[in-house]
């Protein structure tokens, strides 16, 4: 019986040290990027997606169902835009340049961040890199925003520490765009534009 229960124990030991030696493969962690500029992307008008398909479509090489479009639910539409275009620079400057909407028109960038950096925790106490909870901002915060010109052009920059306000913490480290997205400023914020392209 006692060789029993000191096998038992041996193999339970084992198992833990699997268990360990797998918990510690899990967290191994990736080293960050050498190098990464920040982005310069076009826009494409925002759409709201289709599920379920609701209409049946004929056009050759295409699914045989879609829906027809709509805007107005989490997407606008009401603004007119001929193009658009937003940078993330790694100096931590967001600027949006864009044509084709009317003066009195505001827009702002919405970005949501996934930050890792370098960071003292507490349990354990050491300095060691730690992922944030996804962060969701606008810039320029409100209540300002980017303005239409009377020419219809949007032409404006923002700073990702004044974006960020009581987190400026996360303006450095490994910086995830996550989601990336133009809304409407002065109605409820619905969204206008994402990274995209026209062909």
């Amino acid at each position: 019986m006692k060789k029993q229960v000191k096998v038992a124990l041996i193999g339970a030991a084992v198992g833990m040290t699997s268990l360990v030696a797998l918990s510690h493969a899990a967290m191994a962690q990736a080293a960050f990027p050498a190098l990464a500029r920040g982005i310069d992307t076009w826009m494409a008008r925002a759409m709201e997606p289709c599920n379920p398909p609701t209409t049946t479509v004929s056009t050759p090489n295409s699914p045989a169902a879609g829906c027809i479009q709509s805007n107005g639910n989490t997407t606008d539409g009401t603004l007119g835009m001929k193009f658009a275009k937003l940078r993330v620079s790694n100096r931590g400057r967001i600027g949006v340049f864009a044509t084709g909407f009317k003066l009195g028109d505001e827009v702002r960038a919405r970005l949501t961040l996934r930050v890792t950096k370098t960071a003292n925790t507490l349990h354990p106490m050491q300095f060691q890199k730690v992922t944030f909870q996804d962060v969701t901002i606008d810039c320029p915060a409100a209540p300002d925003a980017f303005n239409a010109r009377p020419n219809g052009a949007i032409i404006g920059t923002a700073k990702l520490t004044t974006c960020l306000g009581s987190y400026v913490g996360l303006a450095n480290g490994n910086i995830e765009l996550v989601d990336v997205s133009l809304v409407n400023a002065l109605n409820s914020s619905p969204v206008v534009a994402v990274p995209g392209l026209v062909r």
